[in-house]
């Protein structure tokens, strides 16, 4: 079988690994308070000690996961519809090409201009052209989220440690690298200790911050990387990796367009995730 097609039956094979319920924010919130780093865990902790006095009918550390969890998903569906029409537009640059050509690299200003006018080139082409223009953007949002987790997202799903419904065996996972703020693979982001810590500062506590908008700014990447599985497979060779980099972060004006976005959004999240607890905490009450 040849390389491309025994890595897409890869792929296929370790998505379909991950089993239907870990999707529900139940089971994701769970699988969260098993997998936090004791900081984060503490962190979790003191926020649910503020909450823990309304006397709410359910595990108050649970609740602040699963708001947290929420309100990231509402923060990526936002940063989305910020993005949108840019993304559409700078999908088409995306490297396509899988193949490295001879002293070209995509990753500079000149090189990444030969890639557009080969793949352009090969859009034209019957049945192949296909592979060189991006698919459609349906899902955006991370559907599964892991704050506080420093395992890496890779060795949960290459484990195939999410194939079940029993909570995974840790001494089977790998961790984050060291200089990572999150992770991401095939449907899954674990958000370490120092970006959960930024975004509850923020979202929690109100407080604004230079690291809060590099917890913002990970979320996007973290996503972006998502959505380059969605406009082009999943693709995670290393030569893959380093070039879906450079088309994130440091080609033309796209990096600024996901600043200004990002910039737009963030005050408008200071405070939020206290809201949306309280306000979940009052509901409780009146079912209790």
């Amino acid at each position: 079988m040849p390389r491309y097609e025994s890595a897409v039956y890869r792929v296929r094979e370790l998505t379909m690994g991950i089993h239907p319920s870990w999707y529900k924010l139940t089971r994701m919130s769970e699988l969260t308070e098993y997998l936090q780093s004791i900081p984060s865990y503490e962190l979790t902790k003191r926020v649910a000690s503020e909450i823990s006095e309304q006397d709410l009918p359910r595990n108050p550390r649970r609740t602040v996961i699963e708001g947290f969890i929420l309100l990231t998903k509402n923060f990526l569906a936002d940063f989305f519809e910020e993005m949108k029409l840019d993304l559409e537009r700078h999908a088409y640059n995306y490297p396509f090409l899988q193949a490295r050509i001879p002293f070209i690299t995509y990753e500079s200003t000149e090189g990444r201009a030969d890639y557009q006018r080969i793949q352009s080139v090969f859009r034209k082409l019957p049945r192949v052209g296909i592979r060189f223009s991006p698919k459609k953007i349906q899902n955006p949002v991370v559907p599964i989220i892991l704050p506080g987790v420093d395992y890496s997202a890779e060795s949960l799903v290459d484990s195939l440690s999410l194939a079940g419904e029993m909570l995974p065996d840790k001494s089977r996972l790998g961790w984050q690298h060291l200089d990572a703020y999150a992770d991401y693979c095939l449907n899954v982001m674990a958000l370490g200790r120092e970006t959960y810590a930024s975004l509850i500062d923020a979202w929690y506590f109100g407080n604004d911050s230079d690291s809060y908008f590099v917890g913002l700014e990970t979320l996007a990447e973290e996503m972006l990387h998502h959505i380059s599985d969605e406009i082009a497979g999943p693709r995670y060779s290393e030569g893959a990796i380093d070039r879906e980099h450079y088309w994130m972060k440091s080609y033309g004006d796209f990096p600024e367009k996901m600043d200004i976005s990002l910039l737009r959004l963030k005050d408008e999240y200071l405070g939020r995730l206290r809201e949306s607890v309280n306000r979940d905490s009052s509901e409780s009450r009146k079912k209790a």
